[in-house]
């Protein structure tokens, strides 16, 4: 596909997304306005994927981008964020109270949504997306986009066990590490990503845990690919739209309105 051809696709269906559509130096998406919209809505369907992991899906689509995320209110609940793993729904995994009561969520369950937040990730005709564990959440929506946009996409999931892994059948040119070896490579996602030749991607993108990402960035620094790649951060959040001050990180970045996705040659600095 001819550069032209998928910023033209690109800008159409992010256009079918976000009506508020705005590029920015050509290939970055960018949240036109802080988003102050508070959706009052029902869980239309739950997928639970294992012991700890469900996705909920709404009743109405969220105008978004991949990266972007919400701030869920579960009445009798802290609201809390999470990103978006389509335009209508969130992937779960149950770390605490708020999120092990999302995790056993039924249908018909009212919920309040502000968003969505943050700063999306950047489009990229030829992507390598890399997610570890509840990583793959943003990351499903971001290879959905991608290849909704005619881009050519190669996937890296790991996880701790086979056993945590989901989605598998959505991905078509994956790789799968587990840490105990029970499907796929034996690892982190480092080992796979080390078999790939990274000159021929124009972004990479990863999402996962701090430890990952800090082992990715010292690899992509190596390798002099990291001006190519986009991480997204997890970071504990009040607000979303930079007040509280809760997820300020180095150099007064706020995760939330700064990021949560950041090139990675922040990531150094953090």
């Amino acid at each position: 596909m001819t550069d032209n051809n998928f910023k033209n696709k690109m800008i159409i269906y992010a256009k079918s997304l976000n009506p508020l559509f705005l590029l920015k130096n050509a290939n970055k998406l960018i949240n036109p306005r802080r988003s102050l919209t508070v959706y009052f809505t029902k869980v239309k369907k739950v997928v639970r994927h294992n012991e700890k992991v469900s996705t909920l899906y709404f009743d109405l689509k969220i105008p978004s981008y991949p990266g972007q995320f919400v701030m869920l209110y579960l009445p009798g609940y802290e609201e809390i964020p999470l990103s978006l793993s389509s335009p209508n729904s969130v992937t779960v995994k149950a770390v605490g109270e708020t999120t092990q009561a999302l995790v056993e969520a039924h249908e018909g369950l009212s919920i309040g949504l502000r968003g969505a937040f943050g700063n999306p990730f950047s489009p990229s005709d030829k992507a390598l997306i890399i997610a570890g564990g509840i990583g793959i959440a943003p990351m499903r929506y971001l290879y959905e986009f991608l290849k909704r946009c005619g881009a050519e996409v190669r996937m890296i999931y790991g996880e701790k066990s086979k056993d945590g892994l989901i989605w598998l059948s959505e991905f078509e040119e994956l790789t799968i590490t587990t840490e105990d070896g029970t499907a796929g490579i034996k690892g982190t996602v480092l080992e796979a990503v080390k078999k790939e030749d990274l000159s021929k991607y124009s972004r990479i993108y990863a999402c996962g845990g701090w430890e990952m990402l800090k082992a990715l960035y010292k690899f992509l620094k190596k390798a002099d690919v990291l001006r190519k790649a986009e991480f997204s951060l997890e970071r504990y959040m009040r607000c979303g739209i930079g007040v509280c001050g809760s997820c300020v990180i180095e150099d007064g970045l706020r995760v939330c309105t700064d990021g949560p996705v950041f090139p990675a040659t922040v990531i150094g600095n953090i």
